[in-house]
């Protein structure tokens, strides 16, 4: 027997158990269920609904299985009947003042409340006095809330203050007059709120968007992971079919189509908390307005017309044929004239994607997306250059952080509260230069500047003096930061500042970068820039004049502050909505990451992937179609294309990218040049990266739901 486990009999049968587990973890082990309300395996211990009562050999009364902790050779029954008698009892107090709505209820279906009532509940009530009601509290956009259902099981409460850092709501007065409520009103102003719906056992808080849309055993559920951030979290997409008449030659036909309903977490053991953002949750009804459905053709005169995909690709065809000379006999492709073509795409692309797109624009000519010497580039010479370099499971080991250029809590909300939650646990010591923000733990902000960063290499902060020779430290460096004038600079900065600082530490565990979206690790991974372009780099390369432009755009179209007509001739944009500002010659409609399948990475170098879960309008094409159609009407060598049979055959839950250990070279600590560049970046100061969580690309920007987000929770006053 291992000495972590101890034996305890359970209904007259002997398991063995962890030493500190509590006695519903036991039952749980054992596979015997033990009903409870307030316990959840993520929140701390309340043991307030007493739904958990269980016997235990020599107690004088029933034991609340979820606070007692097993003991050696201890005997629990769990069928006893006065374990059900008790049950019973709780259960018909908790249903004393409970409304009897069940049919109107949104929770009806997946309510606890109830499950048990069916096993434990009296087929006739008690109590006939008058029902208590509690009048209902404004939480905003994302939770309703019908307070009389409430049975004060906290673990919203707990769930605020231990999980989202905002400890709003909370328990107020005694007996029968105990409500669950904000002691000042206001809103939940948190990017975790549609958690609470999920931990509520009644339907208590239950989903404003979701109200009175469908049942839960109306909906097909697919599994997925999340693409709004680099953490890529497994959800479960729910969808339902509707059928909607059609008239031809005065008959009519329903033709069936799929929606998505709601989107729920899943877990799945790679990350611990299986918690996910509002915009992961409700973000979705952004892809049932403005929808980009036909191809669109544009003229001189801003008039719109429809086309086909036939008519685009034989005319981008023809525009590159001009400036190709194709030789048959040699099977060889030389280029006569520079084209001068501009592909303006959303960001949000996989990996075959991009990966396609970038060997097809390399093969006509263009050098925009193409890793050169170019110095506001970032250097990508090994896997711990642009990952992560750190799990999920090692963060438990961490002694301290450092996070520079970075806010976690909008860039990759699943980190933060793992973050929050270590130092809740172990008191670690967090680190922060850039743009002052609130993270929701404890953190020493020292600055704003690459000055900053200078005063802790050179020892003249007395912040860093509890970093120094300390074991298992990280520095998290922001991708978005190396996108500017002093990229250079800043690299050099922080991994002098990681060699110096961080000595008994693993040279891949030193530097992690944190990226704000999947499409900036699909690039640093595939060896091309991360992310966006900055203005400035498309500034300096349009003054070169290069043959072919890719621009990676967040969430809008517009191409005028890069492009002007008389350097490139024709432009193209592929887009899943219809933009604002159209500055484009031809809109093609593209697929999102709902409507098919692909790969992504996440940012701790892990290739996951993403399954079609509705069906994407009639003429919308994924971007790897449309590149493999436009090098087949060319004519164009497809050896590359076997490459990709490499992504089909790796398996998702094992890193793509290994984190070696690797030799870091001199040239990038040359204190020298820093010293000697420091006066250029004086007033070089950090930005926030992502000015508003809840609209960041096409699809929260076309999301009502995310408008309302952005309206109400991102304003100073309550009310």
């Amino acid at each position: 027997m291992s000495p972590n486990l101890i034996p305890i009999t359970i209904n007259n049968h002997l398991y063995q158990v962890r030493a500190n587990a509590s006695i519903l973890q036991a039952c749980e082990e054992a596979s015997i269920d033990v009903p409870r309300f307030c316990y959840h395996e993520k929140l701390s211990v309340a043991g307030n609904c007493r739904m958990c009562l269980v016997e235990v050999e020599k107690s004088p009364k029933p034991v609340v299985a979820c606070a007692m902790p097993v003991s050696k050779n201890m005997i629990i029954y769990t069928n006893t009947p006065l374990v059900k008698k008790a049950r019973e009892a709780v259960l018909e107090f908790l249903l004393i003042n409970h409304p009897l709505d069940c049919p109107i209820c949104d929770q009806g279906g997946e309510c606890d409340l109830q499950d048990e009532t069916l096993q434990y509940g009296s087929d006739r009530g008690r109590f006939f006095e008058f029902k208590r009601s509690v009048e209902d509290k404004e939480c905003g956009p994302i939770v309703k809330t019908i307070m009389t259902r409430c049975i004060h099981c906290t673990r919203c409460v707990r769930f605020s203050a231990e999980i989202a850092g905002q400890e709003t709501l909370g328990s107020f007065g005694r007996g029968q007059e105990t409500e669950i409520g904000t002691y000042i009103q206001s809103f939940i102003k948190t990017e975790l709120s549609g958690n609470l719906v999920d931990l509520c056992p009644v339907g208590a808080l239950t989903s404003k968007p979701y109200a009175f849309v469908a049942r839960s055993w109306e909906l097909q559920k697919c599994d997925t992971i999340d693409f709004f951030d680099g953490t890529c979290a497994d959800i479960l997409v729910q969808t339902r079919k509707l059928s909607t008449p059609q008239y031809e030659n005065g008959k009519i036909s329903y033709k069936s189509k799929e929606e998505i309903v709601r989107v729920l977490p899943r877990l799945n053991g790679l990350i611990q908390d299986n918690w996910i953002s509002d915009k992961t949750r409700y973000a979705f009804d952004g892809l049932k307005k403005q929808r980009l459905v036909r191809p669109l053709r544009f003229d001189r005169k801003i008039s719109i017309k429809n086309t086909s995909w036939a008519d685009i690709l034989i005319d981008i065809s023809s525009r590159l044929s001009r400036n190709l000379y194709q030789s048959w006999e040699n099977k060889t492709v030389q280029f006569i004239a520079p084209s001068r073509l501009a592909i303006v795409v959303e960001s949000l692309i996989d990996v075959e994607g991009l990966y396609l797109l970038n060997t097809a624009l390399k093969f006509y000519g263009g050098t925009d997306i193409q890793y050169g010497n170019h110095k506001l580039q970032l250097n990508i010479d090994a896997p711990i250059f642009f990952n992560l370099n750190r799990t999920f499971d090692s963060l438990d080991n961490l002694k301290g952080l450092i996070l520079i250029g970075t806010n976690p809590r909008f860039e990759a909300s699943l980190l933060n509260t793992s973050l929050r939650k270590q130092q809740l646990n172990r008191a670690l010591p967090y680190l922060s230069v850039g743009a002052y923000s609130q993270l929701k733990f404890k953190y020493n902000h020292v600055g704003n500047s690459l000055k900053t960063l200078l005063a802790l290499i050179e020892n003249r902060n007395f912040a860093t003096s509890k970093f120094y020779n300390l074991e298992n430290t990280s520095i998290i460096l922001g991708a978005e930061g190396l996108k500017n004038k002093s990229s250079l600079l800043l690299q050099n900065l922080v991994r002098f500042l990681g060699k110096k600082l961080i000595v008994k530490t693993k040279k891949g565990d030193r530097l992690g970068l944190l990226h704000a979206n999947v499409t900036s690790l699909a690039f640093a991974n595939l060896g091309v820039n991360a992310g966006v372009r900055s203005i400035l780099h498309l500034s300096d390369e349009r003054d070169k004049k290069i043959n072919n432009l890719f621009i990676v755009q967040p969430h809008e179209l517009s191409a005028k502050k890069w492009l002007s007509t008389s350097v490139y001739t024709h432009t193209i944009g592929l887009s899943t909505h219809k933009p604002s500002n159209i500055l484009c010659d031809r809109l093609l409609p593209i697929k999102n990451f709902y409507e098919k399948d692909g790969f992504l990475y996440n940012i701790e170098g892990r290739l996951r992937k993403f399954y079609k879960a509705v069906t994407a309008p009639t003429e919308a094409r994924s971007l790897e179609s449309f590149i493999t159609a436009l090098c087949r009407v060319q004519f164009l060598p497809q050896e590359w294309f076997g490459v990709l049979k490499a992504f089909w055959t790796l398996n998702e839950e094992v890193p793509l990218t290994n984190l070696v250990e690797k030799e870091i070279p001199n040239y990038f600590f040359n204190i020298f040049a820093i010293q000697e560049d420091s006066f250029k970046v004086s007033a070089s100061f950090f930005i926030p990266t992502i000015m508003n969580f809840y609209i960041t690309d096409t699809i929260t920007q076309n999301s009502s739901v995310m408008g309302e987000c952005s309206l109400f929770l991102t304003e100073n006053n309550n009310f």
